[in-house]
């Protein structure tokens, strides 16, 4: 919750996926943001206690060792994530995107995003909105990698649930690139006028190599899944480059892509919730 008051309209909200792994720190680059701190930082994550925890672990056996190198929560969500933040896909898709004994996705644990945009909308917002005024036409939705590939299927299936989407080196090649197929509706939506998003998708520029894998685990990739990297990176800024030619039809905003130098996968979400939270809520594409 922010310190200062609510304005006459509410609160703006800010929605951020994966709330283990960015929560904080979307909250302080809201909350310490002097030019605008009116926002209301919503992580959508996954319970931590023991029983929830072990209960994923035991479903999802036989669970990576490296996986169990850390804590048990950390396991969990990485299971977690594979099924909320996922399209359905073929099984050669999902072995395209498999390492073995690294992640391994599969029939039946992937596949449910869809289902988990709807509970946003008709269960996360109402609680949300329960606890405090909220202004619902300046709300954002932010995620990374999966993430990113979440928000990019909000904005193509939902454009109007939220007034900004950033998504940070979405993985829009998930499922032969299934995500694009809603990319018509929403160009033909917002030259209709029905629809203005403001859009911003981000990059680390050492990205390329889709895995990313700790070298003192003595994991590599198969050949496939390196060139999984260097294809999404192509497909993102194709994208970029498509929604910008919307930018101003219909009132909507579409910003050139972020690209953050000397940043790869796993570092590039936090220079992204910065420029995220300038770019939703102090109109600034910078």
């Amino acid at each position: 919750m922010p310190w200062a008051p609510p304005p006459p309209g509410g609160y703006s909200a800010l929605y951020v996926l994966e709330s283990y792994a960015y929560f904080a720190s979307a909250l302080e680059a809201a909350r310490l943001n002097v030019l605008f701190p009116g926002v209301v930082v919503v992580g959508i994550g996954y319970p931590e206690t023991p029983a929830y925890v072990d209960g994923v672990i035991a479903a999802r056996q036989p669970v990576p060792a490296w996986m169990l190198m850390g804590p048990r929560s950390i396991a969990a969500y990485t299971l977690e994530r594979q099924r909320d933040l996922t399209l359905p896909a073929s099984d050669a898709a999902l072995a395209a995107w498999s390492a073995p004994g690294v992640l391994t996705y599969e029939q039946g644990t992937t596949g449910g995003l869809d289902d988990f945009l709807r509970m946003i909308e008709e269960e996360a917002k109402p609680r949300v909105e329960a606890v405090a005024p909220i202004d619902k036409a300046n709300t954002a939705l932010f995620g990374h990698s999966l993430g990113g590939l979440a928000v990019v299927r909000a904005l193509f299936s939902n454009p109007g649930a939220f007034r900004s989407y950033i998504a940070s080196s979405a993985a829009v090649t998930w499922a032969d690139g299934a995500v694009l197929d809603g990319e018509a509706a929403l160009t033909a939506a917002i030259r209709a006028g029905h629809v203005s998003p403001r859009v911003l998708l981000t990059l680390g520029a050492d990205e390329g190599g889709a895995a990313n894998l700790p070298d003192e685990l003595g994991l590599q990739p198969s050949g496939d899944l390196a060139d999984l990297g260097a294809r999404t990176v192509n497909d993102i800024a194709a994208l970029a480059r498509r929604l910008k030619v919307l930018n101003g039809q219909g009132g909507a905003r579409v910003a050139d892509l972020a690209v953050f130098p000397h940043q790869g996968h796993g570092i590039a979400p936090w220079p992204a919730i910065g420029r995220a939270v300038n770019f939703a809520f102090m109109g600034s594409d910078d």
